[in-house]
């Protein structure tokens, strides 16, 4: 995966330097500082593709089905309330920072429960920043960061003020609503915040195993019309998908479960911004 941007990224750095170079030489100062500014940027190789969205919309379980397996917990009440980065490395670990600069600690990842969940760590008592997960998953070469923010409009305001802080690390953002219910006014005003920071925005509409044929089609015509007034046009697509069929069809190896559960589709078109446009 993404095997194309690799090398689409090495081109790109090439032709930098060498213009970075060529400036130089001829003296060009503002040219030369926007290459190696451009250069700067591209070294640090990283992408933060955010899910946001209100509460028990299944943004945890939605990036568990990406990972293909269960890494982020999960729960039938507000969970979340820390963010949550996933990114690659080598060796499974989970590095838990903290607010006020103490040492970080590493912990298994059966323990970030016990920092970025509600139950265990009610309005952040425990001080934490973030939580980094480091996973050898394909999806997260190349710098690609999946990062789980806490649900917004739940009984916590908290969480939806880490939510609302982290939008301008946002360099793509997936905004997910649920099937049932449908797209709420929490969500549309968010959705504004969303618009204005997310260079690239994907909608999913989760949950589509709740309802019937019918019920999905009014459904996503709802949502449509709704994403259209909040953000203009009708160019962003939904993608309707099951996040729970997916992950399941993901651990059992069953590859007809998989496309029935539509998260094939969002992931293509995923990997082919991550190679082409990010």
């Amino acid at each position: 995966m993404l095997t194309g941007f690799s090398a689409a990224r090495q081109q790109v750095t090439s032709a930098l330097e060498a213009l970075s170079q060529l400036a130089s030489e001829c003296e060009l100062k503002q040219a030369h500082a926007a290459a190696s500014d451009a250069l700067h940027r591209l070294s640090e190789n990283r992408f933060n593709l955010v899910v946001f969205g209100e509460f028990k919309r299944g943004k945890s379980t939605f990036l568990n089905s990406l990972l293909g397996r269960d890494v982020l917990p999960t729960a039938v009440i507000p969970l979340t309330s820390i963010v949550t980065i996933v990114q690659y490395g080598e060796q499974e670990r989970a590095v838990v920072r903290f607010l006020d600069g103490r040492r970080e600690v590493t912990v298994p990842l059966e323990e970030i429960q016990d920092y970025i969940t509600e139950a265990a760590n009610p309005e952040n008592r425990k001080g934490v920043a973030r939580v980094e997960v480091f996973l050898p998953a394909p999806l997260l070469h190349d710098g690609v960061r999946l990062v789980d923010t806490p649900g917004v409009g739940s009984v916590y305001e908290h969480n939806t003020q880490v939510a609302q802080e982290f939008l301008p690390h946002a360099d793509a953002a997936v905004f997910l609503v649920a099937a049932d219910p449908p797209i709420s006014k929490t969500e549309r005003e968010f959705l504004r915040l969303v618009r204005d920071y997310a260079v690239k925005l994907f909608v999913v509409q989760n949950k589509i195993d709740n309802l019937t044929p019918e019920e999905l089609e009014q459904s996503l015509q709802f949502t449509r019309a709704v994403i259209a007034q909040e953000i203009g046009g009708d160019s962003v697509r939904i993608y309707p998908l099951s996040a729970r069929q997916a992950l399941a069809a993901k651990l059992r190896g069953d590859e007809r479960m998989l496309e029935e559960s539509g998260l094939p589709a969002f992931e293509r078109d995923l990997d082919d911004f991550l190679t082409h446009e990010r």
